[in-house]
């Protein structure tokens, strides 16, 4: 799953910039819209119950932020795009290189890893670990490559192959995916799935244990490639002018080389949410 740190604060001073009264708002939304410029934005708060896969000995059931942004921004050809319900995922970035009627070709920008260091999930002043003390940081990817996509009758399926350009695992990943929105009267549902094959040197990096950071409760392993595959869904209903309901939940399981690693004591996460948004 793709993982692309951004701060909403930029989309946020854009929407304040645009909207910071209805003449001059008017003026530039009208000349963001000329120059090639398009956005949607949505502020929501949420209820979030989210487990990771388990770290040996590390809390797993971090407290996530409640609030999220939905994000849809493209000038010309550039494009990002967020949706809320992408607990795993976070971001769509890329460039269209070719868009047909029923295809397209973009080089893309991501991450498709969860990282992690000797104090457990995400960047944290929490104490080290004891199970985790000595390993080095598991830095997120920084992986570019091409994604094609396709309209399958109602689905959008995609594949992407990307190779961790700016990182440090020399290593590549296969992403392939389907979605499809339904409108079900005032309802719209949201369904994403599908998997993720995992290079040697890409899985090692990130669950493999070397002879270096062998403590009392790892040993030196190797997982070799590895996969994954995952299921979300979100569910929007409109409750007011520019205020939506949203409901959903994302699951995800990683293959059997994963959860032998001695770092990791499962290799599923799943995310339920619920909340309200407010849509610009």
């Amino acid at each position: 799953m793709k993982i692309i740190k951004l701060l909403s604060a930029v989309l946020l001073c854009l929407a304040h910039q645009v909207y910071a009264n209805d003449s001059a708002g008017d003026q530039e939304e009208d000349w963001l819209e000329d120059n090639g410029l398009e956005w949607q934005l949505s502020i929501g708060a949420f209820y979030v119950d989210m487990a990771l896969p388990e770290l040996i000995g590390a809390d797993n059931s971090p407290a996530p932020p409640t609030l999220r942004a939905d994000i849809k921004l493209q000038y010309k050809n550039f494009y990002l795009v967020t949706y809320s319900g992408d607990f795993f995922g976070g971001s769509d970035l890329g460039y269209q290189l070719i868009q047909e009627e029923e295809w397209g070709l973009d080089i893309i920008y991501g991450s498709y890893q969860l990282p992690f260091t000797e104090t457990g999930y995400f960047d944290t002043k929490d104490p080290v670990v004891k199970e985790l003390e000595g390993i080095k940081d598991r830095d997120p990817d920084q992986s570019m490559g091409v994604a094609y996509y396709r309209a399958v009758g109602d689905y959008l399926a995609v594949a992407e192959l990307v190779y961790d350009v700016f990182g440090d695992t020399n290593g590549w990943v296969f992403h392939l995916e389907a979605t499809r929105n339904f409108e079900l009267r005032n309802w719209d549902l949201w369904l994403n799935f599908g998997a993720n094959y995992y290079s040697s040197n890409f899985n090692n990096y990130f669950y493999g244990v070397t002879e270096e950071e062998r403590n009392d409760y790892l040993t030196p392993y190797e997982p070799g490639s590895g996969a994954s595959a995952f299921f979300q869904a979100q569910l929007s209903y409109p409750v007011a002018e520019n205020w939506e309901f949203s409901a959903g939940m994302s699951f995800l399981v990683g293959s059997s080389e994963a959860k032998e690693s001695p770092l990791l004591e499962s290799n599923h996460a799943r995310v339920l949410f619920t909340g309200v948004k407010y849509v610009f």
